[in-house]
């Protein structure tokens, strides 16, 4: 099976996405160090895409550099001919970015699509406004914010248009697989619409209204928020969670039913005891976790999706390789470690799934031969190693650090 994969951004390697012999020789040296997969991201959080799609702008229209070409088949046949397998990544639930907004970003222009947060406003006081609001906003148990135009996984035509962009790019082009990010939600703010709030209440069997604070609340003290958790917060981000469940599962129908064989990954962060803030449950069924604030742990076990993907990449995304390293610098936890994250993706998901360690090799700029040990220690722990991202790779010349050919 192929095991060494290496991500290819859009932005970060617009030079080479744009220029077929730049990318050539990228995807050469690739393969000359036993890299054999190559995971390139045809649509990126800003909602445009690399191909020609009937349902997605092309990203030309979004950057004047990019021409009307479908780079996708471009790179596809760069990188078979180079002898790799190509893997094409949808970020799922992000359609736009409020620092850079264009008119044919459908979170900014579809009714009811944008994701709206709860937080606290400039007066400390409780709101509910939409993601792109101008409005300052202090939210809490977002991992990331990028400014992406997160959308709202309950909303039955964001679903709807989703599926549909996964299915045209497995039906449309001979791809090895499909690779999908951002399948979650930002963060606990999100999401507060009142489409999701009903869906949940008819989910829940709930009659009476219900206050954001009857899910969570949040307080100032010395300047920090602190959140207090209400009686409605294991059902509400259960709920979320099992809307991120039926979505893999529908995305699993999709691939079954292709026209032709393609591999299903997920991408995911390895910190799963900090993954109920997004509500993606990629753990099995059979893991009832224990650690979520005022969580039914069976209930929220029944949202767990590892069963349905045929592969996992997992983000291994510290400085420390070994556990040891990371006991000695006083880290909160083992797997605050390549090597501990490891044993928490394959403890949570019970190896009804092959994962493959991921890098983050911007966090080894200053020691880059640690980037040797560190996917030395995923291809020891995991069933593989994912490099993100390719520009690092080439930017820094770090190319005989990830030479497995030798291995």
């Amino acid at each position: 099976m192929n095991n060494y994969f290496v991500w290819v951004e859009i932005t970060a390697n617009t030079e080479r996405i744009l220029d077929a012999n730049l990318f050539s020789e990228a995807m050469e040296k690739c393969a000359q160090r036993g890299i054999d997969s190559v995971v390139l991201s045809v649509k990126d959080t800003t909602g445009f895409v690399l191909y020609n799609s009937k349902i997605a702008p092309h990203y030309s229209k979004l950057k004047s550099n990019f021409k009307e070409i479908d780079y996708l088949q471009q790179c596809l046949d760069i990188v078979h001919k180079h002898g790799m397998k190509l893997y094409a990544s949808i970020d799922v639930f992000a359609e736009g970015n409020k620092f850079e907004r264009s008119p044919l970003m459908k979170g900014l222009t579809e009714e009811g699509w944008m994701c709206e947060v709860y937080g606290l406003d400039s007066n400390d006081q409780p709101v509910i406004q939409p993601i792109v609001s101008e409005n300052p906003i202090q939210t809490i148990g977002s991992i990331d914010d990028f400014g992406e135009i997160f959308v709202n996984p309950a909303n039955d035509a964001v679903v709807a248009h989703e599926l549909g962009l996964i299915e045209e790019v497995i039906n449309g082009y001979d791809i090895d697989g499909i690779v999908l990010d951002r399948v979650r939600y930002v963060g606990l703010s999100a999401d507060f619409s009142q489409t999701t709030l009903n869906k949940w209440k008819e989910y829940a069997h709930i009659s009476e209204d219900v206050n954001p604070e009857d899910i969570y609340k949040m307080t100032k003290v010395n300047g920090e928020i602190e959140i207090s958790y209400g009686k409605y917060f294991g059902s509400y981000n259960t709920f979320r969670a099992k809307l991120i469940h039926d979505f893999i599962c529908k995305v699993r129908a999709v691939v079954d039913n292709a026209k032709r064989k393609v591999e299903f990954v997920d991408y995911t962060g390895s910190w799963y005891p900090e993954y109920y803030m997004v509500a993606a449950n990629w753990a099995s069924k059979r893991h009832i976790e224990t650690g979520y604030p005022n969580t039914n742990g069976e209930e929220y076990a029944e949202t767990g999706y590892i069963a349905q993907v045929d592969r996992m990449l997992s983000g291994f995304y510290y400085e420390d390789v070994t556990i040891e390293e990371a006991r000695a610098h006083n880290m909160p936890a083992d797997w605050y470690s390549v090597e501990g994250s490891a044993d928490m993706a394959y403890g949570v998901t019970k190896h009804e799934a092959p994962i493959l360690g991921s890098l983050y090799l911007f966090q080894y700029s200053a020691n880059p031969a640690d980037i040797t040990r560190a996917v030395d220690m995923c291809f020891k722990t995991s069933d593989g190693c994912m490099l993100f991202d390719l520009c690092y790779l080439v930017q820094n010349d770090w190319w005989s650090l990830v030479d497995r050919t030798q291995k």
